[in-house]
């Protein structure tokens, strides 16, 4: 089903079970030739008939519909469907909405209900999940209708676009999801919203004319949705601590600044800014106890609150991204020091010319991604404990010799993506056949591998491949490689990519593949993802630490 109800909630999945239970019991249905006598409408024949001809008896029970029929709806059609539990209806289009729902209904989902109000005397107590998507409902007839809903734990209203306004919600107790996406032209949302306890999903996703979302105090809330609400300039203040939040996306809104009393969602772990325009960082952000990753990308330009934090604070942040910000040189020394236990920085597609020093007080970072800053110019400092560094298409940086020293790589686990053609001169064996070779005795040993493709290389996954003793070792999916994927490498021409083959890790049937107290002969090939052969030229350097180098040779022993 399309509905919102069975993508997104737990309770909605018992939906998804009663619909499967239905076409079971679509077997043992009683004789056709009076459908108004089943428990279980679902051919979608049957169901037309009865509404239209008002043939519905107490003993219907479920209604499932879904066509793309035009029904021309007898408006008491459901008066004598006084034992109506379930009533599903999608693509169908209704000439009117009903007089009549049954106050026995406990769950309703009815795309494009064709009416702007509900019955005046519908007084579904156990209604537990009302979807009225894509419906003709508007906020004046809405209002007396939510004071009946007592029970109502899911209440959907996506893309009804004559709705105005959210009228007041506080007699919704039970209430755990609330969703009115895409209503585009809802601008009010009344305060009493913000106050419900129970509520875990809230989503104003796409209200595109909202200019205001109240101030919410939801100790129950999971999961806030306001992206794409392209009127709305300011966060909604948060009223008290809420723990159960541990994942923000803000995307596409004009929000530029985000509240003090944002710190109040004190188990927040991950806050992404998308699309957003000029966007300030708030300084609670660094006091935020479970905050491991900031995540943006296309900003116009990302602010800090230099003047409110002192250069002794930091944050536990692990992970930041901050792709296509326009960051520029100012960005480090201003930042960096409060970011000092960060373990991944993405800093690609931005305007700083400079790497500088600094970086590398950041001791922990392990993974650093400059791809595609087309300013860069010089890399002053690499961080003592980095492992991937990234900086493909970076056209301006000529001189890659400090990421090239040997010092840097002896100690193994690093991957290096790194603009110019070169193999350094410390890489003992080298080959320029598309394939490279070497003999070993006792375990595999310790190396690292340099890939130089050609100028005329085309943009390319590869795969390196590696045959022992003739026999081709499959790499292991369950240990996906840092590279990307299931052990390929995406490379571009005129760059030089240096990696340690222990990163990739082998199936069990390297051991069967291997002689004993003899030399194993290796070739590493690399093919693309139909398996056609890649010429590239590469080297190996052999970890001597790790390795004892009178257990490996380059030429036949």
């Amino acid at each position: 089903m399309k509905s919102f109800l069975i993508k997104r909630s737990k309770i909605y999945s018992n939906v998804h079970d009663l619909i499967e239970d239905m076409a079971k019991e679509i077997v043992r249905l009683e004789s056709p030739d009076d459908p108004g006598k089943r428990s279980r409408l679902w051919f979608h024949e049957d169901i037309i008939q009865v509404l239209e001809d008002n043939t519905g008896t107490s003993a219907i029970k479920t209604i499932y519909l879904m066509c793309e029929n035009e029904v021309e709806l007898d408006e008491s059609a459901f008066k004598k469907m006084k034992n109506l539990k379930t009533l599903i209806i999608e693509g169908s289009h209704f000439s009117k909405g009903p007089k009549y729902l049954p106050n026995s209904l406990r769950v309703v989902e009815w795309e494009g209900y064709p009416s702007e109000y509900l019955p005046y005397d519908f007084h579904p107590k156990k209604l537990a999940i009302f979807n009225l998507q894509k419906s003709c409902i508007t906020s004046l007839k809405l209002t007396d209708s939510l004071k009946k809903f007592l029970n109502v734990k899911i209440l959907n209203f996506d893309e009804a676009n004559c709705l105005t306004e959210i009228p007041d919600a506080s007699s919704l107790l039970n209430l755990e999801e609330f969703s009115f996406e895409n209503c585009e032209n809802l601008i009010s949302i009344h305060d009493s919203v913000g106050l419900l306890d129970k509520l875990k999903v809230l989503s104003a996703r796409g209200c595109s004319k909202l200019r205001r979302f109240p101030p919410i105090k939801l100790m129950s809330l999971e999961r806030l949705d306001l992206s794409f609400c392209m009127n709305l300039k300011s966060f909604p203040e948060i009223l008290g601590k809420m723990e159960n939040i541990t994942d923000l996306v803000l995307e596409k809104t004009p929000i530029i600044e985000l509240p003090c009393s944002f710190q109040n969602l004190t188990h927040l772990q991950t806050l992404e800014v998308r699309c957003c325009g000029i966007f300030k960082l708030p300084s609670c952000i660094l006091t935020m106890p479970k905050l491991v990753k900031i995540s943006a990308w296309v900003l116009e330009g990302w602010q800090f609150p230099l003047d409110k934090v002192t250069s002794t604070v930091s944050s536990n942040v692990e992970c930041i991204s901050l792709a296509f910000c326009e960051l520029s040189n100012d960005f480090f020394p201003a930042c960096l020091t409060w970011f000092v236990n960060v373990k991944e920085l993405d800093l690609s597609r931005n305007n700083f010319t400079i790497l500088p020093e600094c970086i590398k007080e950041c001791h922990l970072l392990k993974k650093l991604y400059l791809d595609y800053c087309q300013f860069l110019q010089e890399v002053r400092g690499v961080p003592p404990n980095l492992e991937i560094f990234s900086a493909l298409w970076c056209k301006s940086w000529t001189s890659t010799d400090m990421l090239l020293h040997q010092e840097l790589h002896e100690a193994g686990s690093t991957m290096f993506y790194l603009p110019g053609s070169r193999i350094p001169d410390w890489f003992e064996h080298r080959s320029s056949r598309g394939s490279i070779s070497f003999w070993f005795r006792n375990k595999f040993p310790a190396i690292a591998l340099c890939l130089v493709p050609g100028s005329m290389f085309a943009t390319s996954p590869i795969y390196p491949i590696v045959i022992i003793n003739g026999n081709k070792c499959k790499l292991d999916s369950r240990n996906r490689n840092e590279y990307g994927g299931d052990h390929y490498l995406q490379v571009e021409s005129d760059h030089t990519y240096i990696f340690d083959l222990q990163k990739i890790k082998f199936k069990d049937n390297l051991d069967e593949a291997l002689l004993n107290n003899e030399w194993n002969h290796v070739e590493i090939m690399y093919t693309d993802a139909n398996n056609h052969s890649m010429l590239i030229e590469s080297g190996i350097h052999v970890f001597k630490q790790k390795s004892r180098i009178e257990d490996i040779r380059f030429t036949s022993p």
